[in-house]
């Protein structure tokens, strides 16, 4: 584990006043002075088109690819290995928040192959916090298990829950302690990362990717899965503050139960978030921040049907779109968030060429972390290395021998 040092010190309190570089922080220069932020991104993502998707796309039906290729991705799964993902931009200002209340811990929830524990995993890790998950139920896979090993493997405590009411009552518990006894108890991340601190992280990508094509060069939509509605709710206040507003739309795909994802609590993170840059904003800035309605259908739509059959599970077709995204570009997708978003674009796409028409200028937002954990896990000193998930506190157990056949 990598302790804090007067090394680690200098490097943070350099991270904290190198804030200012932002694109939001550059735009509205009071909320440099008000948000803090630990860098842990260097730089903007990569952005690029996807020429051989869009030759593959045109050469199903038979039709040969435009010169100019107008679909796009921004490589958020490359952002800071192992901190990749979109978890890496949130984490930068819940990081600064947990330093600045002296929080030696940090508690946070998800599903058994959260991609947000990992990552808050890791930024502990790194930054020698102690870390507390609390983990509930989704479909087991193998990418599921590889996860539980890396959580132990990064030092985290685990939180075993087989149903999501004992898991929201832990959650409850470790959100009323933080807020009782602050700086005394781990500090809590909610699930996702996603509140007005950690969202603050997606307002700021909007302005990087404006700031990396140019108001002209911007796409019509940017689509981007929906967990716990941060990134989407983030990148939606992006478009208001960038003065794009309805001329880019966000197309959030649902990927979580309805009941806590929806196109109206969605909204309503976006309003928060956007109310809450403007509290910290001083008069001068406040006077430059576009007004938006965020109720408009323009500016953005929220996408149901690719939910099904569940959160962590996954139909055919989302397979096969992996596979293809693979084969043609490269890239590496989930099954549970960034390939239920692809399936999204692809049939965009797809509709728009068996229709006749040119390919909507999209960009596809991959905010999967595609780090390959293996050497965490390979480093680890396991009691046991043909079943290292005896390590994992006893309930774990279960997920790691159900459903696989018995050694004869």
């Amino acid at each position: 584990m990598l302790i804090p040092t007067v090394l680690t010190a200098i490097s943070l309190a350099i991270n904290l006043s190198a804030a200012a570089e932002l694109p939001l922080f550059r735009d509205f220069p009071s909320l440099g002075k008000a948000i803090s932020r630990v860098e842990i991104l260097h730089g903007p993502t990569p952005l690029g088109p996807m020429p051989m998707l869009e030759a593959r796309l045109y050469s199903e039906v038979g039709k040969p690819a435009p010169a100019r290729p107008t679909l796009m991705v921004k490589r958020d799964d490359i952002s800071e290995s192992p901190l990749g993902g979109n978890k890496a931009r949130k984490l930068e200002f819940l990081l600064a928040d947990i330093f600045g209340k002296g929080a030696r811990g940090v508690v946070t929830s998800g599903m058994y192959g959260s991609n947000h524990a990992l990552a808050t995993a890791v930024a502990a890790h790194e930054y020698g916090l102690k870390a507390t998950l609390i983990l509930g139920p989704q479909p087991v896979t193998e990418n599921v298990r590889k996860k539980l090993l890396a959580f132990h493997a990064l030092g985290a405590k685990l939180h075993y829950h087989s149903n999501r009411i004992g898991m929201g009552l832990d959650m409850l518990w470790a959100y009323l302690a933080d807020k009782i006894m602050p700086g005394r108890h781990p500090y809590y991340i909610p699930p996702g990362g996603s509140n007005r601190l950690g969202d603050v992280g997606y307002v700021n990508a909007f302005l990087e990717l404006r700031d990396q094509l140019g108001v002209d060069g911007l796409p019509d939509t940017v689509v981007v899965p929906v967990g716990t509605m941060g990134t989407s709710a983030g990148l939606l206040v992006g478009t208001c503050l960038a003065g794009v507003w309805e001329r880019v739309k966000i197309a959030g795909v649902n990927v979580a139960d309805p009941l806590l994802t929806n196109d109206g609590a969605t909204r309503s993170e976006a309003r928060r978030l956007y109310n809450f840059i403007r509290q910290s904003a001083d008069a001068a800035d406040r006077a430059r921040m576009p007004s938006c309605n965020f109720k408009s259908r323009k500016a953005f739509e929220f996408i149901e049907q690719y939910y099904a059959p569940g959160y962590g599970a996954a139909y055919p077709n989302v397979f096969s779109g992996m596979e293809l995204l693979k084969q043609t570009e490269g890239l590496i997708v989930d099954s549970t968030y960034s390939a239920k978003a692809f399936l999204y674009f692809l049939d965009q796409s797809r509709h728009a060429i068996a229709s006749g028409r040119a390919l909507p200028h999209m960009l596809f937002w991959l905010t999967y972390n595609a780090y390959d954990f293996d050497q965490v896990i390979n480093k680890h000193h396991w009691t046991n290395a043909a079943e290292k998930w005896r390590d994992l506190p006893k309930p774990f157990w279960r997920l790691f021998v159900e459903g696989r056949p018995r050694a004869q």
